[in-house]
């Protein structure tokens, strides 16, 4: 699996990256999302990993972006959240079949997650 790391400032986000790579996956990270976008134009990833909540664009618009990048396959892209009163499809605007929500907990949590969209979209692009 390739995966595009956008933007990982916090803790949590470094660890699951760092998981990512000790299963075996390449991980390539980026400061932002001017060079997220330039590197789907060169390369097909798997996965894109940001934060729900970042200072440096704005989410909704980013998934937008990144969905309609004119890359060869959609990625999933995981949205990072940290844990807050509420769910963050509340926040975040539409949600599309590649996008999925982590709430910053057990990088296992997040991992599985991600394992489960990853397999559920090769499923759909592969049916039985």
């Amino acid at each position: 699996m390739k995966v595009l790391d956008i933007a990982p400032h916090r803790d949590r986000r470094q660890e699951f990256s760092f998981a990512i790579v000790n299963s075996g996956h390449e991980v390539i990270t980026v400061p932002g999302r001017r060079e997220a976008i330039a590197e789907f134009k060169k390369h097909v990833f798997d996965l894109a990993v940001l934060d729900g909540e970042s200072e440096l664009y704005d989410t909704r618009e980013f998934v937008a972006e990144l969905c309609a990048a004119g890359v060869k396959q959609e990625p999933i892209i995981a949205v990072v959240m940290e844990p807050k009163n509420r769910p963050p499809r509340h926040r975040i605007a539409g949600r599309a079949e590649n996008v999925v929500f982590l709430q910053d907990g057990s990088v296992e949590h997040m991992e599985r997650i991600v394992g489960l969209a990853v397999a559920a979209r090769d499923n759909a692009d592969n049916p039985a």
